[in-house]
């Protein structure tokens, strides 16, 4: 018998082809969505309570509007003595100050905001430099915090003054006299000396203890000059000063 013919190997499997031999290609990973990052905080926001004043800036209204946050400067009377004092903030019923010396739980005060608004007060509560007074009467917040101009008259509320004496000298442009200091505010000075300074003329204030300070005169009449200064006086300098002659007469 003829031997069986040996068979044929199988032909290969298929040769892949020549793309899938080639190494795939990782796919391009698309990336990721960077995370919004966090926006820092804007130097000027405020709380929902906050609310832009064209005259006094970002005030505070709480309640309603009953309660405002404001930084004003006062006068607080208790007794025969004033000072100088910093309305934090307001409501129809009361005060929250701060003052170097604060008078004690129940006594009577008087609070005065401007020269034309006085409100009799009693203290509810106290600690260091800070008290609480509510007035005997309510009150209309917004205008007592209202600015107002000059009048037909020429008057106008002023910040609150202090009757206290002491030596000051006046250099204008063309004259400087020595004076006595008749009364003070933070944001000017009325003076007692004979002298020939026009009105709106500019003129260099010093004042023994308090220093020197750049003003306008408003008036000069019978003996006496009204000067306005051109920036306020230092509040904490302005309270020690005025604390330190606490013994002389208020109006």
């Amino acid at each position: 018998m003829d031997a069986a013919k040996p068979k044929s190997p199988k032909p290969n499997a298929k040769k892949p082809k020549a793309a899938a031999l080639e190494a795939a290609e990782p796919k391009a990973k698309k990336p990721k969505a960077a995370a919004p990052k966090a926006k820092k905080p804007n130097a000027m926001m405020h709380a929902p309570t906050m609310e832009l004043d064209g005259r006094r800036g970002f005030v505070e209204r709480r309640e309603g509007n009953r309660h405002v946050s404001v930084f004003r400067v006062g006068r607080l009377v208790c007794g025969d003595r004033d000072q100088l004092c910093v309305i934090r903030n307001i409501s129809a019923g009361g005060v929250a100050i701060e003052a170097n010396i604060v008078p004690a739980i129940g006594s009577r005060v008087t609070v005065e905001l401007r020269s034309d608004r006085r409100l009799d007060a009693t203290v509810r509560w106290s600690r260091p430099r800070e008290a609480g007074v509510n007035f005997d009467a309510p009150i209309d917040v917004a205008a007592m915090l209202k600015e107002e101009r000059p009048s037909i008259l020429r008057l106008q509320p002023r910040a609150p003054r202090f009757i206290r004496h002491g030596a000051v000298h006046v250099a204008g442009t063309t004259e400087s006299i020595d004076g006595v200091v008749a009364n003070i505010s933070i944001n000017g000075v009325g003076i007692i000396g004979d002298a020939e300074f026009q009105r709106d003329e500019a003129v260099v204030v010093s004042i023994e203890g308090l220093g020197a300070a750049h003003g306008v005169v408003r008036w000069n009449a019978r003996g006496e000059i009204g000067v306005r200064l051109t920036r306020p006086l230092s509040y904490r300098a302005l309270a020690d000063w005025l604390d330190a002659r606490a013994d002389q007469t208020t109006p």
